[in-house]
């Protein structure tokens, strides 16, 4: 009994948190004029849920939040920006549209710009990489790869909003936040699993240097 009552104590300081995430991106996406502010905001928003993933569930929010806005602000507005731009193009191209052979490409591009749009602030929160294309392309490729875990996000994601879009008051108090930390604990999953590969694979050549160097 005891820890089922931990279980739900953390489930219900994580369900505030998630309110208050929520209220702070609406905020400081409107401090941006909505258009500059969503990305720094979203930015901000994954870079406090990565901390709660990795079990530093103590963090002062606001304060992580506002550094985190600050400091991202330009690469993240500029990747809100493009994104805005990227998915208002390819959804006009699919209403207006009749050839079905354009219309098959532009789902299957459609569907890669979902796995980019997903991946890419996970990326930009967890890694610090230069090169807008890099993350860009690692944001696809990340998704692609590890196929299996996307598509169990976009299933979870579409119940979750199925739930959510039946009580249409509970968007406004975690109608970003819930699908983000959803996005970031996936991710999360799979960065592990890359960086595990990773350092096997790293392990493996120095054991087989270190054999060469022996037999030499």
């Amino acid at each position: 009994m005891d820890r089922l009552g931990e279980r739900l104590n953390e489930l219900c300081m994580l369900v505030l948190k998630l309110f208050y995430i929520q209220i702070l991106w609406l905020l400081f996406t409107l401090l941006g004029f909505i258009l500059l502010g969503a990305g720094p905001s979203t930015y901000a928003m994954f870079t406090v849920m990565r901390q709660w993933i990795r079990g530093n569930t103590d963090l002062p929010i606001f304060k992580t939040f506002l550094q985190a806005y600050k400091m991202g602000f330009k690469e993240s507005a500029g990747f809100g920006i493009l994104y805005l731009a990227a998915g208002t193009i390819i959804y006009v191209d699919l209403l207006y549209v009749h050839s079905q052979l354009l219309r098959g490409l532009l789902i299957i591009i459609g569907f890669i710009y979902l796995i980019s749009l997903t991946y890419i602030f996970p990326i930009l929160v967890h890694y610090d990489w230069k090169g807008i294309m890099l993350k860009m392309k690692c944001s696809v490729l990340f998704g692609i790869s590890h196929l299996q875990y996307t598509l169990i996000l976009f299933v979870a994601l579409a119940a979750v909003y199925f739930v959510l879009l039946r009580y249409p008051g509970t968007l406004a108090f975690f109608g970003v936040s819930a699908g983000s930390y959803m996005i970031m604990w996936m991710t999360n999953q799979v960065f592990k699993r890359i960086e595990l590969h990773a350092a096997a694979i790293d392990a493996k050549d120095e054991e087989q240097a270190i054999k060469g160097g022996g037999g030499a």
